[in-house]
């Protein structure tokens, strides 16, 4: 039987030392207080949220010890992400080194996936950090407070949304709540990069890494300025976030329209990386791309979710049925935004909207979307249709929304009334999402639900479309404006795009 201790000194204090780089580990010590209980399990992730594939992080995990004092207490390695500690009564330290996960970005890094949710060590130079690499939890444990020391070379800048205070010019002292929110802001410790934006009522900090050298900081912050500041508008003009962070790191070659990238989106962060040549043109669109859709996540999963996402097992996740909701609509909002906002013409639009009904085609559109989500790790081949038709059918529900509403009330809204109802720390239950929603609109968007997302009815993007005055040639994939519509279509169209 394994016992947990449940005093009021239950937290975590982590120290680490970047300065002391050996064969690219890092060395990580865990001081442990009043441990209560005869054996204790300590755990790496073996995923983590926003990623749908097992990544088992423990698997970069060597020379583990558990110490009292100067004694060893015994150890046994349960799994690839789990050591059991025995004797955990007299624990007061637990010590490991920790393997990087990838070197420089683009070179060996194109084998494999998620190299965002991985770290590196450049010793000296730049140091990517996701939390889950390098700092492991009790069974038990995923709720305590963590507070993290890092002895950092001379020079060097850590970028990240994580509480933090540098109280010497060589020591970074780090704050999370819980292993949950440490594991959702990674760290990018780099010479430093930086810009800041303000946005709205939103902080945005902008941190680069180049190996070139060269600051790049500022020209990204300048090319996703207008862009989030349109976010914030389609978002009704407030953000629900104070405090937003950018972190981007770049490696640079001479192979002219060859790129690798990575990124992973956070509740209040994206890690891009990027291997390309040293092109600003590139390198701006690149972000932009990245930002337009994972900047929209402040929504959604932050202030939307389920308690699946808020009770998060990291080693045997249970999925949440509504990733179409997290990516599908996320990615909708994506789209959706710059015709709403009148920076993009009908035609841009109609163009992107056939590109995802082209692609949606090559995917099994026969699995319902919550089926898809609740398998998000057995069907990989399958997932990216969150983007695709995810997307379509978050279109076909604000078409419907602003139908049924006479233009009043589509996606926008709804997802700001839900992020109002729940919010960052009050999940929704997994099973009552599509009754709130109903409840919340209208009667007729149950039946919507069940067939479009809990169901594998053949979205109706021909019927849905003409509403609003657009013709859908499924059979040809052709998307373009009806040459006599009605003021009707017309006046729909207005209230779904702006058109």
């Amino acid at each position: 039987m394994v016992f947990y201790p449940v005093t009021f000194q239950s937290r975590y204090f982590y120290e680490v030392d970047l300065n002391a780089i050996k064969e690219d580990r890092v060395a990580v010590k865990l001081a442990v207080h009043d441990f209560q209980g005869g054996e204790a399990v300590f755990n790496f992730p073996r995923i983590v949220p926003g990623i749908y594939g097992a990544m088992d992080f423990g698997r970069n995990i060597v020379q583990f010890k558990a110490l009292a004092n100067n004694d060893t207490l015994p150890v046994e390695r349960l799994t690839v992400n789990s050591w059991k500690i025995r004797d955990a009564h007299r624990l007061t330290e637990i010590r490991y080194e920790v393997n990087d996960g990838w070197e420089e970005f683009g070179s060996g890094t194109t084998q494999g996936f998620y190299k965002s949710a991985e770290s590196s060590f450049t010793e000296g130079k730049v140091f990517v950090i996701n939390n889950n690499c390098l700092f492991g939890y009790f069974s038990g444990g995923e709720k305590w407070p963590v507070h993290i020391a890092v002895e950092k070379p001379a020079g060097l800048y850590a970028a990240t949304s994580l509480r933090s205070q540098s109280k010497r010019p060589d020591k970074d002292d780090f704050y999370a709540d819980n292993y949950r929110e440490l594991v959702d802001n990674p760290v990018l410790y780099a010479r430093p990069d930086t810009a800041k934006l303000q946005i709205g009522n939103t902080a945005v900090l902008v941190a680069c890494y180049a190996n070139s050298g060269q600051r790049i900081a500022p020209g990204i912050a300048r090319n996703i300025r207008p862009l989030l500041e349109n976010q914030r508008q389609y978002l009704g003009g407030a953000l629900p976030v104070d405090h937003y962070t950018f972190l981007f790191y770049h490696t640079a070659h001479d192979r002219p329209n060859d790129y690798t990238g990575d990124g992973l989106e956070h509740s209040t962060s994206t890690l891009c990386l990027l291997n390309s040549q040293l092109d600003s043109a590139m390198l701006n669109n690149f972000v932009y791309g990245i930002a337009s859709h994972e900047f929209f996540h402040i929504l959604t999963p932050l202030n939307i979710h389920s308690e699946e996402i808020q009770n998060y097992d990291f080693l045997a996740p249970k999925m949440s049925r509504h990733i179409w909701l997290y990516e599908g609509l996320t990615e909708y909002a994506t789209i959706h935004m710059p015709i709403k906002q009148e920076l993009q013409s009908l035609e841009e639009f109609l163009s992107v909207l056939r590109q995802k009904a082209v692609q949606m085609n090559r995917f099994d559109n026969k699995i319902p979307l919550t089926e898809l989500s609740q398998k998000a790790m057995e069907r990989q081949e399958q997932y990216y249709n969150f983007y695709l038709k995810g997307a379509l059918v978050s279109m076909c529900l604000d078409i419907r929304l602003r139908e049924l509403s006479a233009g009043k009330y589509g996606t926008q809204e709804m997802m700001r009334d839900l992020a109002k109802r729940y919010g960052k720390d009050k999940p929704f239950r997994d099973d009552e999402l599509f009754d709130v929603i109903t409840t919340m609109t209208f009667p007729e968007m149950r039946a919507f639900f069940s067939d479009y997302i809990e169901g594998a009815v053949p979205l109706p993007l021909e019927s849905y479309l003409a509403k609003a005055g657009i013709e859908f040639d499924e059979k040809r994939l052709r998307i373009q404006p009806m040459p006599h519509p009605t003021p009707e279509q017309l006046q729909l169209r207005k209230w779904w795009i702006n058109q």
